[in-house]
């Protein structure tokens, strides 16, 4: 028994010292904490978002070969080095167009994203179950952008960073996981290209490191009836409008009886 221990132990070893090491934070059960408070500017004290929720998701590669890598410079001509990140679950992958972060401040990197709605094989229905926990595993890696493609130097990973391919360390091989599911929090459709000054290429789900985000938080249960009592108008950016745009694309919030707010992203033509 104890050799089955020691051998176990030093399996766990030699996949912790070959697993990728961030400088977030972590929860009180070893797993990193990637949810970015933008109303703070700092870390959330939890991964309290859903997988249908949009949040921002961030890293800080202080202390590792990434940071040396991205402060010797970009390869291409007006070309910016950033970081990048894939990740994968029990229930599936995600979109690989969706995985480029772009800096916060510092070395903290991150993006907006909704896991449902950048869906490849991830089942969402799965996923989606009540109380379900969904685990995340990731790589990390370096890549730059050019005005022109947003993948100008890909997969960049520098000496120092371990193995090729290796992966985030966290529990058991997972780097965060999902809040358990309630469905209380699911977020309304959205669009990298929503977003001037994004990436040049339309994917759902997928948006600008704290971007305003549409929102159906708090619908009522559909078993409890509620009376929309008005209405309110938002621009992209979250500023309130003074009555109902005529064209273009902006936030409509209804206010229901029970306090309850239900915000969806319209689009008006010009006429």
């Amino acid at each position: 028994m104890k050799k089955i221990t020691l051998l176990v132990a030093i399996v766990l070893m030699a996949l912790s010292a070959n697993a990728q090491v961030l400088n977030n934070p972590k929860d009180a059960n070893g797993y990193y904490i990637v949810k970015w408070d933008c109303a703070g500017d700092k870390w959330a004290t939890s991964n309290n978002f859903e997988v249908d929720e949009a949040f921002t998701f961030a890293i800080d590669v202080t202390g590792t070969a990434l940071e040396d890598w991205i402060k010797e410079g970009p390869t291409n001509a007006g070309g910016t080095r950033s970081i990048a990140v894939n990740r994968w679950t029990g229930f599936g992958d995600f979109n690989g167009d969706v995985n480029r972060l772009k800096q916060i401040k510092g070395n903290i990197y991150g993006t907006t994203w909704c896991f449902t709605q950048i869906a490849a094989s991830f089942d969402v229905a799965a996923a989606t179950t009540l109380g379900e926990v969904t685990y995340f595993m990731a790589q990390v890696f370096g890549f730059e952008y050019t005005p022109d493609a947003a993948g100008a130097l890909w997969w960049q990973w520098p000496a120092g960073w371990l193995a090729e391919g290796a992966t985030v360390d966290g529990v058991d091989g997972n780097m965060f996981t999902s809040a358990p599911y309630t469905g209380t929090k699911t977020s309304a459709e959205f669009y990298c290209d929503d977003y001037e000054g994004f990436w040049t290429y339309t994917a759902a789900g997928y948006a600008p490191s704290c971007a305003v985000i549409p929102s159906v938080t708090g619908i009522a249960p559909v078993n409890v009836i509620a009376d929309v009592v008005g209405h309110e108008y938002y621009n992209l950016q979250g500023i309130k409008l003074n009555k109902e745009p005529e064209s273009g694309l902006f936030i409509k919030t209804a206010i229901l009886s029970n306090g309850d707010r239900v915000s969806t992203k319209l689009i008006k033509p010009l006429k």
